[in-house]
């Protein structure tokens, strides 16, 4: 029974010491940028939210929920629901990559898959607060192939 005890007490002692960081990272975001498809082009706008677990200091993983349409166009409008990765190097450049399914809210059609990755400049404010500025791409595997590019800007919480 000690042993038992002593083990339990071990294994939770580790999982203090490793889990001592930040693990959870609440990240609003807003973007502007330019969507193209054979048969719809103009401007887009989308704003969301990121749910990011830590790994560690530099690397993260999490969910995506973001709601991208076009002002001038009423046909398109998604829910992007999807997952993520991220890296930060050298403590300001940020990077990650992801998969998106797209969400038709507007009319009864495809539901396309794509592609996401992002490429920007994050700074930390505190511990605790940051803010991050950067170029957006996705890759929308419709019947008609599209690209929606932007720029990026939120703000991350962490707890």
């Amino acid at each position: 029974m000690k042993k038992i005890i002593l083990t339990f007490l071990l294994f939770f002692t580790m999982l203090t010491f490793s889990y001592s960081q930040d693990l959870i990272i609440i990240r609003p975001n807003a973007a502007v940028g330019y969507f193209y498809a054979d048969d719809i082009k103009g401007t887009a706008v989308n704003y969301g939210l990121n749910l990011l677990l830590s790994s560690n200091e530099f690397q993260h993983y999490g969910l995506i929920f973001d709601h991208l349409t076009m002002p001038d166009n009423k046909e398109i409008s998604y829910l992007c629901t999807g997952l993520m990765i991220e890296q930060v190097l050298f403590n300001y450049f940020n990077m990650g990559i992801g998969t998106i399914g797209y969400i038709n809210l507007v009319q009864t059609g495809e539901n396309p898959f794509g592609l996401y990755t992002h490429l920007g400049f994050e700074y930390n404010f505190s511990r605790r607060l940051n803010a991050v500025a950067s170029y957006r791409s996705d890759f929308i595997f419709r019947k008609q192939f599209s690209m929606y590019s932007a720029l990026q800007f939120g703000f991350g919480i962490r707890f």
